[in-house]
């Protein structure tokens, strides 16, 4: 079965790789793999019932594409393209399908913003 609910979590090498291989190269390729590695997070929790505001500390993203992301997106589909390739017909249909679900959940979380 395909299984692609935790797609990025562990594909930096993979879309860099990828990356190459569709003539991303120079400083495209660079840019793709600053943008996948060594990125740091934190979170922001602001409570308006009180008023307060917590912070925490900056972590390091050790693998994956920053969720909500404009990217990612255009990473998901560099990612699953060459699936046809590799897959058979009933799992290519499940993962068409799969697909479709993720585009609708973006555009129905892109439209309650």
């Amino acid at each position: 079965m395909c299984d692609l609910t935790k797609a990025f979590d562990c594909v930096d090498d993979i879309l860099i790789s990828k990356t190459e291989k569709y003539g991303i190269i120079g400083k495209g390729k660079e840019r793709f793999q600053s943008y996948i590695k060594g990125r740091y997070q934190q979170v922001l929790i602001d409570n308006k019932t009180n008023h307060n505001t917590t912070v925490s500390n900056w972590a390091m993203i050790k693998h994956g594409v920053p969720q909500g992301s404009v990217l990612g997106p255009t990473l998901f589909l560099l990612y699953i393209n060459d699936l046809p390739a590799v897959i058979n017909k009933r799992q290519y249909q499940f993962c068409l399908l799969m697909i479709q679900a993720y585009f609708s959940l973006i555009v129905t979380l892109w439209n309650s913003t």
